[in-house]
């Protein structure tokens, strides 16, 4: 297993309690945005994470089937979870045109090379399926998250050399309408994508330090520490926040009909 996929299994349930939030809302905006319906479909959730696009795929009457390299986000609440398979999403253990479609909710940024996932993608959809990305656009910001990382770094936490690099190598080739679009061409697919924006103006000061903290950069320094030493740290990030402005998440969301 890749570090990344190490420090998303590390995280497990914080993820659920805290970016869970976000995610889930996220997820559904990507699925109402599919250009067939999935109603009946047999849909890949590539990348599931604790389950936000299987459940919003649910919602709308799909039959998802979870996949993800990271085991321990799989686990969480496995009993009310769909079928899972444990697997890299530029390798999937799935025959070729075997889906409805496909759904990858923030997962394909997390790879270097993001056209061999969409071109796993398309192999396993069915021709008249359609494949739905979604990943985090250049200027998509808050500042809670550099609150957060400062009073976490304050309390010792050093960002793994895996977090750096998936800023830098991977996040920016799905990062833009256009980059999303040539990585679909090189993997043989016609697509179109688009920044949407996503506001999220029920949630306060401490929602946000949750979110932050349940991230999987820094969820398992924040499971390291004592009690008390998790109390500093909250307190000190929630000074840092103070009286937050609206989280607004922008994301650019690719899609493609088979």
């Amino acid at each position: 297993m890749p570090l990344v996929g190490k420090a998303y299994s590390a995280t497990g349930a914080a993820w659920q309690a805290g970016p869970g939030r976000v995610y889930d809302r996220l997820a559904e905006v990507l699925v109402d945005l599919s250009p067939v319906p999935l109603r009946d479909r047999r849909v890949l959730d590539v990348g599931a994470g604790t389950g936000a696009a299987s459940r919003a795929i649910r919602r709308v009457g799909g039959r998802p089937i979870a996949c993800d390299v990271a085991v321990g986000m799989l686990a969480v609440d496995r009993r009310r979870r769909p079928p899972a398979i444990a697997a890299d999403v530029r390798r999937l253990p799935v025959a070729s045109r075997s889906c409805g479609a496909l759904v990858a909710a923030f997962s394909f940024n997390h790879v270097p090379d993001p056209h061999r996932a969409l071109a796993e993608a398309a192999r396993v959809v069915v021709p008249g399926g359609a494949v739905l990305a979604s990943s985090y656009a250049t200027d998509d910001d808050h500042p809670a998250k550099a609150a957060v990382d400062r009073a976490a770094r304050e309390a010792g936490w050093v960002p793994e050399p895996w977090v750096d690099e998936l800023r830098q190598r991977a996040m920016p080739k799905l990062a833009t309408p256009a980059a999303a679009v040539a990585a679909a061409k090189r993997a043989g697919l016609r697509a179109e994508a688009s920044v949407i924006e996503a506001e999220f103006p029920d949630l306060q000061a401490a929602d946000l330090l949750a979110w932050r903290l349940g991230m999987a950069a820094v969820a398992p320094f924040v499971a390291s520490l004592s009690d008390e030493g998790r109390r500093r740290l909250s307190a000190r990030a929630l000074d840092l926040i103070g009286e937050p402005e609206v989280l607004v998440r922008r994301m650019v969301v690719l899609r493609a009909r088979l």
